[in-house]
């Protein structure tokens, strides 16, 4: 991931490394756009009636049109921001996969790493950060804050390390430290998605990743 790799992890150009970087292409933008677009709407209808009853306050007549365009402009700046966002989570990620295990590394700083050992299922994760974050931080559109529904992928579950960055919000960070750990080991249990390392079907690198070193969670 780094050149300071944790002791113990092997480091970029080392023997049997590979890096991964999520998808940036058209279908990977509209994945995470798409479940934000009833809230982009209901932004566009709450400023389209605001809109127009200022307007037609001011001059009696112009409020329904004044207030489809506001609505419209507050509605694609709202997409606009997002699309920014999305854009730096899916080009600041970083997953690299060795014969040691996975890790994980995003824009924000948040690192994940969990051995192949320490892999206890494949299934359904929360993608990224969390439902109400794009990479751990709240989205604003405006003064209006965004919060879209929860997107869910496929991808490697654990038990591992993870970082945090200080700028994570608190109660991310809260939230996160109250998480059970393995008794036996300290872990905490993590989860790394497979879109995070390509297009999230069976042509994903780090699935083939997974089949390699861990056939059994495939059985």
């Amino acid at each position: 991931m780094s050149e300071t790799s944790p002791s113990g992890w092997p480091r970029p150009g080392d023997p049997g490394v590979t890096v991964f970087t999520p998808s940036a292409g058209a279908a990977a933008y509209l994945r995470y756009l798409l479940p934000w677009a009833a809230v982009v709407g209901m932004l566009f209808v709450v400023i389209l009636l605001l809109g127009s009853i200022l307007f037609e306050t001011l001059a009696e007549g112009t409020g329904t049109v004044a207030g489809v365009a506001c609505g419209l402009v507050a509605a694609a700046i709202a997409t606009l921001s997002l699309g920014v966002k999305v854009r730096r989570m899916l080009t600041g990620t970083v997953v690299t996969s060795s014969p040691v295990g996975v890790e994980l590394r995003d824009s924000q700083g948040f690192e994940v790493r969990m051995r192949w050992p320490d892999v206890t299922a494949v299934g359904t994760v929360l993608d990224r950060q969390g439902p109400r974050t794009v990479m751990g931080r709240p989205v604003f559109a405006g003064p209006i804050r965004v919060e879209p529904a929860v997107i869910r992928s496929h991808g490697l579950i654990g038990w591992g390390e993870r970082v945090v960055p200080p700028s994570a919000p608190a109660a991310l960070r809260h939230t996160l430290a109250s998480q059970p750990r393995d008794p036996a080991t300290g872990l905490v249990p993590v989860a790394v998605s497979f879109s995070a390392a390509g297009e999230p079907d069976l042509t994903n690198p780090l699935l083939t990743q997974a089949q390699h070193f861990r056939p059994d969670l495939f059985a």
